[in-house]
Formats: structure tokens, C-alpha cells, sequence
């Protein structure tokens, strides 16, 4: 399937369809979403005035459909077939049902691991962690090769802790990750789990770039046969959307670029409605902070943390002090306590 998905070039110099106001149905029909579904919910005033465009050309159509994060170029109901051609292949794509086995990880702590503090033998003097998590680019370059055949050797981590490859990185390395598809052998790098890739769904985005990489996410869990499933509904996409994996057991909620009041509101929006509509036995894997997200007090939570080691290898303790007197290797130690006491600390 993914050779339907290889890059392509627009030609600049078509002829495009131009509107002084946004032209509504006559437009979403042309969507294949809009078909499929019979219509498409979330449209507010925000999105529609960011639709209305006096002039509709190549030049600013990233502006209108793909927004300022967009890797690729934005496509709506009033470009050309041979542009849309590609989205709707995706959006038709129909998802099978994916319900993976439950992860076997007895510690609710996740702490993030990177190879430069190898040296310190952290992971040993935890023995109650059994599970970390590397990031792709701590481990792999950005044409998918990994820098060691047993990454588990790499990183300092003993054989018997596993080891979950995280895909929160760099817009390029999530591409290059869709490029290979299923080419890549994880376990074979003795990597025991591993996310699908995590690609980028920002508020500012439109609706059309938002369900297309929401789906792109499905659809490569189940190329790679991954033991995760990404939460992401974003603000125009309805619940019903996650209905292929609603049955799976490992569902990844990241709040990393949660910066303002408004991105917040989205998540928690979010994260509501996928606790009340995900099964009870499903276990959340969230990512980042976990501070006053509305998850009910019976839902299983893991917290899969960076902050520990990334203030940390700065010789900053969890309050982002410094104190020189302070060995690195004890000032990591005493941070991954920390988060350690808070997270047993919760009821969940």
C-alpha cells in the first residue's frame, strides 16, 4: 500500500478554481471524508474563516489547508484531481479492526533513557523499573538505520528490562518511518515494543491535514504491528474516527507542545472523551505531564517521562536547579526518584 503514498510534484502552473467566500457544500463534497461520511462535523467559525480565501493558488495553499506545520501540501475540495488524488486514496483506506496483546510492564514509570549516560548504570540501580523507552533519534539516523544491532547494549540497559522505542522526534523522522513502513525489523535491534510513528496534528492545522494524519497513524500501527495506538482527535475530528482501534489494549496520549490555554482545553476535551469511550481495561500511556488530565481514578495509567533526564544531563534537579557540588550521575539519580515517588503517589 505505501508506494501509493511515495512523493509526488505539483504542477504550478495549473489553473485553479477561485473563490471570494468560502463555497461550503459545493466544496466538501468534493472531499472523499466528507463522502465517505456523509457529511463533516466540527466546522466552526474559527476553521471557516480560515478557509475564506480571496485568491486560491499553490503559493498559498499551504496556508489555507496544510497550515505552517505541513510537510506535505495542503489539498481541499477546490484543487485539482491529480493533487487530491493522493489524500483521498488515504482517506478511503479503510482500517481494519486492531486490538494487539496486552503489554506485560509491571511498573506504572516509564522513564526515557538516552545512550550519553550509559556510563552511569541508572537502569541497574532500579530494578523495580522494568520497562524504559529511547527515542528514535537517540538511537537511529533519519534514513532508519540504527546504530547498533542490540540497542539494549547501547544504552547500558540490562537484557532482562525492555526496552520501547519511542517515535516522539522530528517531523523527518516520522516521514521516513511511513516511507519503510513495515521494512523495519524491530526486534531484531532487540527492541521489545514500539509506537507507530506520531505524526504532527497542531491545532492551527486544517481539518482535511488533521484527519489525514490521524489516519496515517492507524494505518501504520497496523503496518508495523505495534503493541501502541495514538490518541488523536485533534479539534475537528469526531470520536467515531478511533472506532478500528477502539479494542486495543495500549493507547499513547502525548501532552508534550501543550503550551497555551487553548491547546490545554483541546486535550482535555480530547482525553475526556477517550476515557469514557475506550473499554475499561484499555491502559493509557501518557507522555509527558500528567498533572490534572481528566482520567477517571480506575483507568490504568502509565507515565512515560523525559523530564528526569533531560533536566538531569543539565545538572538541573527536577525544580531546574543547578548545584555544582552535586555529582551529574547522583543529581539523575535523585531526579528519577522524584518521579518515581509522584507517580505512586496517584491513585491510579
Amino acid at each position: 500500500m505505501k508506494e501509493q503514498y511515495d512523493s509526488f510534484e505539483c504542477d504550478v502552473d495549473v489553473e485553479l478554481n477561485k473563490f471570494k467566500d468560502c463555497p461550503g457544500q459545493k466544496l466538501c463534497s468534493k472531499c472523499a471524508w466528507f463522502d465517505q461520511n456523509k457529511g463533516c462535523p466540527g466546522c466552526n467559525e474559527d476553521y471557516k474563516k480560515r478557509c475564506i480565501k480571496s485568491i486560491c493558488a499553490f503559493t498559498s495553499c499551504i496556508n489555507c489547508s496544510g497550515g505552517m506545520h505541513a510537510q506535505e501540501i495542503g489539498i481541499c475540495g477546490r484543487a485539482p484531481k491529480s493533487w487530491r488524488k493522493r489524500w483521498d486514496k488515504l482517506l478511503e483506506y479503510s482500517v481494519p479492526n486492531y486490538a494487539p496483546k496486552p503489554l506485560n510492564i509491571r511498573c506504572r514509570l516509564i522513564p526515557v533513557i538516552y545512550p550519553q549516560i550509559k556510563k552511569y548504570k541508572i537502569p541497574e540501580k532500579f530494578p523495580q523499573i522494568d520497562a524504559w523507552a529511547v527515542p528514535i533519534h537517540k538511537v537511529a539516523n533519519r534514513k532508519g538505520k540504527f546504530y547498533s544491532s542490540d540497542l539494549k547494549d547501547y544504552l547500558g540497559l540490562p537484557s532482562k528490562k525492555k526496552l520501547i522505542l519511542s517515535t516522539c522526534s522530528f517531523d523527518d523522522y516520522m516521514e521516513m518511518l511511513w516511507r519503510k513502513g513495515a521494512e523495519i525489523d524491530y526486534e531484531y535491534n532487540n527492541i521489545d515494543y514500539w509506537f507507530p510513528a506520531h505524526f504532527s496534528i497542531y491545532d492551527d492545522d486544517s481539518k482535511i491535514y488533521q484527519f489525514a494524519n490521524a489516519k496515517r497513524q492507524q494505518i501504520h500501527a497496523v503496518w508495523t504491528k505495534s503493541q501502541f495506538v495514538w490518541l488523536r482527535l485533534g479539534e475537528h475530528i469526531p470520536i467515531e474516527f478511533l472506532s478500528p482501534i477502539r479494542n486495543a489494549p495500549s493507547v499513547l496520549i502525548s501532552t508534550n507542545q501543550m503550551i497555551y490555554k487553548h491547546n490545554k482545553e483541546i486535550l482535555n476535551k480530547e482525553v475526556k472523551a477517550a476515557d469514557s469511550w475506550f473499554p475499561p481495561k484499555t491502559a493509557f500511556f501518557v507522555i509527558g505531564k500528567f498533572k490534572n488530565l481528566p482520567i477517571s481514578s480506575n483507568r490504568v495509567c502509565y507515565q512515560i517521562d523525559s523530564q528526569w533526564i533531560n533536566r538531569g544531563i543539565r545538572g538541573h534537579n527536577l525544580a531546574r536547579v543547578m548545584d555544582k557540588k552535586i555529582p551529574k550521575e547522583e543529581v539523575l539519580i535523585n531526579n528519577l526518584k522524584g518521579v518515581l515517588e509522584y507517580v505512586y503517589s496517584k491513585k491510579n
